[in-house]
């Protein structure tokens, strides 16, 4: 009985050591799963961490991104206003080039007009001279000495003369013309028509007007020094004179310092000479005349029309 006891207290005590072995081997798995959590934890805190930085920099490439955009639009805009500009001023740059076109084409047949008078007046000197030559030979041979004779030498010399001196009035003329072109080659309001500069009366005078405007007398200036310049050079032998015609639309005058279109367009043409006195061009070379309306270049009655028909011409030529 005894026996029995002892052996079921030791069965007892024997339990005992394999539930704290058991225990321990709990802790010791429980200890290292912790530790194996613990350790991804500060793992994937590290991932984490590092995604934080790297969606940071993303954010902050991704600001930069945006900014480097509104600054590209802008400058886009920028560039779309710039690009209407340029067309605008390409608009205009054709218009300015087809006028000038125009003008050199003006430009050129006027040339070639010149040049085919300086051909005539060259053709008609040399068939003079020649027929000069020929009444000299035909004077020396007969010695012949009446009266008519000589009235017919005098007259062939004169005309000689006279030829020699339209020839020389031509190329004053063209030079005049060519210097003028150089002036106003880029002014709007002024053109060629044959032997004659037009100017638009605009471009002088303020409506209804006889009094020199300050773009107006700028203009008279600069003609001024040309015809200065020209009539130094044109000998004295050579009678010449610059006129200056007043040209006047349709439209009646209606009250006012004038009473008719033709007083206002001599007036102007007056005008016009005074102040080329007044810049130094001799008095005895200049001549004013007015037409009126009489002389249109246009009959139409458009605005485009009246406006062609108010003008101021000069024209270089002999008296």
């Amino acid at each position: 009985m005894s026996f029995s006891r002892r052996h079921r207290d030791n069965v007892q005590l024997d339990i005992w050591p394999g539930f704290v072995d058991a225990l321990s081997t709990v802790l010791l798995v429980f200890i290292f799963v912790l530790v194996g959590f613990i350790s991804s934890q500060i793992y994937l805190s590290g991932i984490i961490f590092d995604k934080d930085s790297s969606l940071a920099s993303l954010r902050s490439k991704l600001f930069d991104v945006c900014a480097l955009l509104s600054s590209e639009q802008s400058k886009s805009n920028k560039l779309i206003s710039e690009n209407s500009e340029l067309l605008k001023k390409i608009a205009e740059l054709n218009d300015s080039i087809n006028t000038l076109r125009g003008m050199v084409d003006d430009d050129e047949a006027l040339l070639k007009k010149t040049k085919d008078e300086k051909a005539t007046l060259a053709d008609q000197i040399d068939k003079l001279t020649t027929q000069l030559n020929e009444v000299l030979a035909a004077l020396a041979a007969e010695r012949l000495s009446s009266e008519e004779q000589k009235s017919a030498i005098e007259t062939i010399k004169k005309e000689n003369i006279k030829l020699s001196e339209l020839s020389k009035m031509s190329l004053y003329r063209s030079e005049f013309f060519d210097k003028l072109q150089e002036i106003v080659r880029d002014k709007k309001g002024i053109r060629v028509a044959g032997d004659r500069f037009i100017f638009q009366s605009e471009l002088f005078f303020d409506s209804a007007s006889a009094e020199l405007s300050g773009e107006g007398k700028s203009q008279v200036s600069d003609i001024a020094v040309i015809i200065k310049e020209i009539g130094n050079k044109i000998p004295d032998n050579i009678r010449w004179i610059l006129r200056v015609d007043g040209h006047t639309d349709r439209r009646p005058i209606s009250g006012g310092k004038f009473a008719s279109n033709w007083e206002l367009s001599s007036a102007r043409a007056i005008s016009v000479v005074k102040y080329l006195i007044e810049c130094g061009v001799s008095a005895e070379h200049l001549v004013a005349a007015g037409f009126g309306e009489n002389q249109p270049l246009s009959t139409g009655n458009s605005p485009e029309d009246l406006a062609k028909n108010r003008r101021i011409e000069f024209k270089l030529d002999e008296r």
